[in-house]
């Protein structure tokens, strides 16, 4: 028997490549994701300060204005536009420890044996932005070598995303085929597909609340439409794969550390195995791939 969702609901996924959950993840995860965002945008004004690009920290704004006005202020600075490893912290663990979240990933993949896979991104998007905006990929070409593992992405905004602040599109029934090949995005760096094949893609705009959650494929193409608010636009992203396609050394042989960086997030099999932050934590230190 499932544990959150209906068989409906797992069959939709398995034909379409994709499904929006509502409502699922709880008011207080939420806030624990949108507290590490914090922390991070507040490091990085400060950086800008000591830099001497700003005078301002602008405190009194909120999430989804700080950086945007820090930002500007300072001149534009490059930043990371995933920055994992300056965002592990504990509270960061707790979230991807949401046992809501968990059981999405348990019904999709049909087992109880559930890897929390080493790469997720927190990522603001700010208005009008073009080297943030992700353009059509497969999350499988960044880890090519899980091509054919079923590997579940679970996006999840930290508010209300639309078509006008840059919510998720996806391509339906596209996971059905191969992977496409990989190609460098001329304007952000990014990797996925090219111009010519990403124009004949019809995009399915998937617009949620804070508390919903997308799922897909590592094979079902989507893409971030701009943001054309006034705001930023923070979500955060994780993986799950089954704990014995995580365990084969070959499914993750990428600098991204699909298996080095992540843990077991469930087990009946043996609920000692289940990773820790004691233990989760000291596996980023050093790193130096885990920020793009």
């Amino acid at each position: 028997m499932p544990k959150i969702l209906t068989d409906v609901q797992i069959a939709f996924y398995q034909d379409r490549g994709w499904l929006k959950v509502e409502n699922v993840v709880p008011p207080h995860s939420i806030e624990l994701a949108r507290k590490v965002s914090a922390g991070w945008v507040d490091r990085e004004v400060r950086t800008w300060i000591e830099k001497g690009l700003l005078e301002d920290g602008f405190e009194h704004l909120d999430l989804e204005h700080r950086l945007k006005v820090a930002w500007n202020e300072a001149g534009k600075p490059m930043y990371h536009r995933s920055p994992r490893r300056q965002t592990v912290c504990a509270e960061l663990f707790q979230f991807m420890s949401e046992p809501n979240i968990i059981d999405i990933a348990e019904d999709l993949l049909g087992t109880p044996e559930v890897f929390m896979h080493g790469v997720f991104n927190l990522r603001p998007k700010l208005p009008d932005q073009r080297w943030t905006r992700t353009p059509w990929h497969q999350d499988s070409q960044y880890y090519p070598s899980n091509t054919r593992v079923h590997t579940i992405s679970i996006w999840m905004p930290l508010m209300r995303v639309t078509t006008e602040n840059s919510c998720l599109q996806v391509a339906e029934g596209y996971h059905r085929g191969d992977m496409y090949a990989i190609t460098e995005d001329e304007e952000t760096g990014f990797l996925g597909i090219s111009k010519e094949e990403r124009a004949a893609i019809p995009g399915i705009p998937v617009e949620m609340e804070a508390g919903d959650a997308l799922c897909f494929t590592q094979l079902t193409p989507h893409a971030a439409l701009p943001n054309k608010s006034d705001a930023v636009r923070w979500s955060i992203d994780l993986r799950y794969q089954t704990i014995a396609d995580a365990m084969v050394p070959e499914h993750n042989t990428e600098k991204n550390g699909g298996r080095e960086r992540g843990f077991i997030a469930r087990s009946e099999a043996d609920p000692a195995s289940v990773g820790t932050w004691e233990q989760w934590g000291p596996l980023w230190e050093g790193d130096p791939y885990s920020n793009y």
